[in-house]
């Protein structure tokens, strides 16, 4: 590859562009829903694509002249934190005012404004330190109320939408969420997560606030065109690919879109002219070896039964609660390993069971490859 020519390869966040392949059917899906305001919950793992569809899909409603929101909650452990990251959401658009002046007008924040000369952009930060959690709740009622100030037709996203479950506040922003939902005509709500279980127990439990309030969708996973679109993306930098390594590459990161572009990424950078199986496998362990050292880091945190528990899971493909395994893996009894199967669920190490029982899958599939090799 000519060293001035950008890699055909992007990975480690949302991916827009000549690096995105669009999924049109799903995308025609979900804009039907939200068109008619049936809010719409996408479910599927992490680094699935999700936020990337979200963000392509968001674009096309901009287009049709919606007002879009995308809040990000991933990182939220309290009302405060949800309060936040819905103001930044809504202060990126250019009628933010309207919508949230009232609820900061009654609220204590502290605000501070800057502007980059170099960029003639303007940006502020709000803490809401100072306010009491009534304040804080009073407040999330009144930005989501608000939110029909944006436009004529809003589309409002919430990521990681079961972050909102790890709230004690038995429910109430759930049935905050519910309320708005039902009152505001303007707009339609689109969420997205990661946690299978939470969000059905959310969607189909009938004590839940949220109880079959939304269409649910599983996320889907690539088809073949996926693989074609890799194929010809190497083709760009003059590089020949064989069909067959891109579909174990696939198989071998569990069709995680991130890592299958990451290793295309790395096999562009290593000036690779042909690949085959054995070019995408060593550079695929080269890629894994790099992050030795924090996958070691999180194998210390856990007890010595959840390490165990682990490897099991990397190295045996299923029926992993049989007698011969338990006694190969030195794990004491079915109750012991489903213990530390809980509690790995528990700590997103371990994601829901896919594909039967007796079986699960790594959150990180790049984790369970390091494991089996190391």
């Amino acid at each position: 590859m000519n060293r001035s020519q950008s890699n055909p390869f992007k990975f480690g966040g949302p991916v827009v562009g000549e690096y995105y392949l669009p999924r049109m059917e799903l995308a025609q899906a979900v804009t039907q829903f939200l068109q008619n305001r049936i809010p719409v919950v996408l479910i599927g793992a992490r680094r699935l694509g999700k936020t990337s569809f979200v963000l392509h899909l968001l674009n096309h409603f901009e287009e049709e002249g919606y007002c879009t929101v995308f809040a990000d909650i991933f990182n939220i452990t309290s009302h405060r934190d949800f309060l936040c990251q819905m103001l930044r959401a809504i202060k990126t658009k250019k009628r933010w005012t309207a919508a949230i002046k009232e609820s900061l007008s009654n609220l204590r924040p502290i605000v501070a404004a800057d502007f980059d000369p170099h960029t003639s952009q303007s940006s502020f930060e709000i803490s809401l330190d100072r306010s009491s959690e009534k304040e804080v709740k009073e407040r999330i009622q009144d930005v989501l109320a608000g939110l029909d100030k944006l436009g004529e037709k809003v589309v409002f996203v919430i990521d990681e939408f079961q972050k909102i479950t790890e709230i004690d506040d038995d429910g109430w922003l759930e049935a905050t969420l519910r309320i708005h939902m039902q009152r505001l005509r303007n707009v339609s709500f689109l969420f997205t997560g990661s946690r299978r279980s939470i969000i059905y127990d959310m969607l189909n439990n009938h004590t839940r606030p949220l109880y079959r309030s939304c269409q649910s969708i599983e996320f889907p996973v690539f088809g073949e065109e996926f693989t074609d679109w890799i194929i010809q993306r190497f083709a760009t930098s003059g590089i020949e690919c064989d069909k067959i390594a891109i579909e174990h590459l696939r198989n071998l990161v569990l069709d995680t879109p991130n890592y299958v572009q990451m290793v295309c990424f790395h096999l562009v950078a290593e000036g690779k002219k042909h690949i085959s199986m054995q070019e995408v496998e060593t550079t695929l362990g080269t890629v894994v070896r790099q992050n030795a050292y924090a996958y070691q880091t999180l194998l210390n945190t856990l007890t010595q039964i959840q390490q165990r528990a682990l490897r099991l899971a990397a190295k045996e493909s299923k029926q992993i609660f049989s007698k011969e395994l338990l006694a190969k893996y030195e794990i004491a009894s079915p109750p012991a390993l489903a213990s530390a199967i809980k509690a790995l669920k528990e700590k997103t190490i371990l994601d829901e069971e896919r594909t039967g029982r007796g079986t699960v899958i790594f959150d990180d599939p790049l984790f369970a490859i390091w494991l089996k090799i190391s």
